[in-house]
């Protein structure tokens, strides 16, 4: 987690930065890290292993020029460090200047104010770890433009995404020097570069004891003409507090959808702390002119497409992780927006002609497993949300669900479910498929479990549009949990496409056929079925004490998704009271008010 200004599902994350990396797993800012390199306009996908993209920081420097972020790292207090969502504020003392930032959807403010007299820096880095972006000055103008071309991960590691993060920094000062740089060697006086590694660009102006200096920054995935439109449209005007009290409205509105009651200030901080971290994903990314890049275009450039009036298109939906909990949140609290995301996906399926498995950064991938883009809309459609196109979204889960991917570059590419073929074919995915072209090879239990929940999912849509052949059928693919729960031991287990069962004992180990997990943690992946698994296990007893051990033997994980339906499993079983005294414990105990 970062500790970001932003808008709720904004473009733009206005984080400090105490990394300087775009590279994968690494976020921009670490609690235990005492320097601070800048503040970065960040893209990172906050609680998921991804990559920042198209990102920027900007730095104010007093008195000498230092260029690299990891040079330049300065020294700061937590005690001097105010953090909200809609305001951020740190004292730098070996720079002699406090720096504060707000900001709107798709731009930011900084407000630096100085101790001292002297001659004052601001250093811009576009953070391409690839070497291919660019920065470029115009003085007369005192604005800094910059682009950060955008690389996948998963499929197509490496491969261009087809645009690009463009930004602008606009000064209220005037610039009375300038230049660029190329890792250690200053260019005073050139207007841009591009396409070196460690590339930027700094301005210099003196600055008087006690001056404020604010800077504004726009981003845009389109072009430089969408960043300034973005600048004129949203922060035409230059009063730092005004957008502060505006941002600090909109957190309030948004907060305020659920009103909680309780003495207990320390479970209110938790609460609402943890509604936030639920506030940045998916991000907004069109410009505020509808405009936005195409999804799904891999390494050729992405053609502009725009919303209809009024939309908003989402991207950097890490699927597997949010399906389970955030999306029927946004689904609970806001409904309206909701359809909005499930209006994305549906153009989404629309640019691609496949609907995504895990979009992110405007790319298909086919990170982690599953199909749950189906399960966000079916969840959506089910609790009533109408404002997306159900028919074209079910035109696309359909296809998900029983087209098989012909291989070629549009399966490489991450389009299409993993192994579907091995599951129509068996009603399980067996070892003896090793499910390549897919980030995790493998896995072929856990995918069988989660295909057979996505199944489910399909099949109540289908049965509220009156598919009955479509619903007939998913249904009865969504029972094929049975071929992978081994009746001899009642847990998930290994198969092979002949019908035998793995024969070691190895429910608590980690397993190649599981995801992140061991077979005692995926066996209770039924959520749409915990009675059939009682059947599978032997029934009611053996379910319970089975469960049981789970958190006797402590081997319940709340780290990682896998085991995040186990703590609830106890309910269908006839023993709520234990479900409560579980989610109680895993709440003291795991979600805290402090830095962790």
């Amino acid at each position: 987690m970062i500790p970001a200004v932003l808008q709720p599902y904004g473009m733009n994350f206005w984080t400090p930065q105490t990394r300087d990396t775009e590279k994968k797993c690494v976020a921009p800012y670490y609690y235990a890290d005492s320097l601070l390199q800048g503040f970065r306009d960040s893209h990172w996908l906050v609680g998921g292993c991804t990559q920042d993209y198209g990102s920027m920081t900007l730095m104010p420097l007093m008195d000498s020029l230092v260029c690299q972020p990891a040079d330049r790292a300065t020294p700061f207090s937590h005690d001097d460090e105010i953090t909200t969502p809609s305001y951020y504020s740190i004292r730098l003392p070996q720079q002699h200047l406090t720096a504060e930032m707000t900001a709107t959807n798709r731009c930011g403010m900084f407000r630096f104010k100085y101790e001292k007299a002297g001659m004052a820096y601001l250093v811009v880095n576009p953070n391409s770890d690839e070497g291919q972006g660019g920065v470029e000055i115009n003085p007369n103008s005192n604005a800094i433009y910059g682009f950060n071309a955008v690389h996948r991960i998963y499929q197509g590691w490496g491969e261009s995404a087809g645009f690009s993060g463009h930004f602008i920094v606009q000064l209220q000062k005037k610039i009375e020097q300038f230049g660029v740089f190329d890792g250690e060697t200053v260019m005073p006086g050139m207007t841009s570069i591009t396409h070196v590694p460690r590339l930027g660009g700094y301005v210099a102006f003196h600055v008087e004891a006690g001056e404020e200096v604010l800077v504004k920054v726009s981003n845009s995935f389109c072009d430089h003409q969408g960043a300034l439109r973005n600048l004129s449209l949203e922060l035409p005007h230059w009063e730092f507090d005004l957008v502060r009290k505006r941002l600090e409205g909109r957190w309030e509105h948004h907060l305020s959808a659920i009103k909680v009651e309780t003495p207990n200030l320390t479970d209110k901080r938790k609460f609402y702390s943890a509604f936030y971290r639920a506030s940045f994903l998916p991000r907004t990314f069109n410009d505020a002119d509808g405009r936005y890049p195409a999804f799904g275009h891999g390494p050729q450039r992405a053609p502009i497409m725009k919303c209809a009036s009024g939309e908003t298109y989402y991207e950097d939906y890490s699927m597997w992780d949010t399906y389970r909990a955030l999306h029927p949140f946004i689904t609970l609290i806001d409904p309206m927006r909701s359809g909005e995301m499930m209006q994305s996906l549906v153009r989404k399926y629309e640019q691609g002609r496949w609907l995504p498995i895990f979009p992110c950064w405007g790319s298909y991938t086919a990170a982690m497993i599953g199909d749950h883009c189906i399960a966000a809309i079916a969840d959506a459609y089910v609790k009533g949300v109408r404002n997306f196109d159900i028919a074209e979204a079910y035109v696309a889960m359909r296809k998900n669900a029983l087209t098989v991917p012909v291989y070629g570059s549009d399966y490489v590419d991450g389009k299409g479910r993993r192994a579907l073929q091995s599951y129509l074919k068996y009603g399980f995915i067996p070892l003896d498929d090793p499910v390549k072209e897919a980030f995790h090879e493998n896995e072929q239990v856990s995918r069988t479990l989660e295909y057979a929940y996505d199944d489910f999912c399909l099949a109540q849509v289908a049965k509220l549009l009156n598919r009955e052949d479509d619903y007939r059928e998913l249904m009865h693919r969504s029972e094929n949990y049975r071929h992978v729960i081994d009746p001899r031991t009642g847990y998930a287990q290994g198969r092979y496409a002949s019908g035998r069962f793995l024969a070691e004992d190895n429910k608590c180990e980690f397993a190649s056929f599981i995801t992140e997990g061991a077979p005692c943690h995926y066996t209770w992946y039924v959520p749409h079925n915990p009675l059939g698994l009682m059947e599978c296990m032997g029934g009611r007893e053996k379910y319970l004490s089975r469960l049981d051990s789970m958190f006797t033997q402590k081997r319940y994980w709340h780290g990682n998704e896998p085991c995040h339906q186990v703590a609830y499993m106890f309910n269908p079983g006839g023993e709520p009271w234990k479900t409560q005294g579980v989610v109680r414990h895993i709440l003291e105990t795991e979600y805290l008010d402090s830095p962790g």
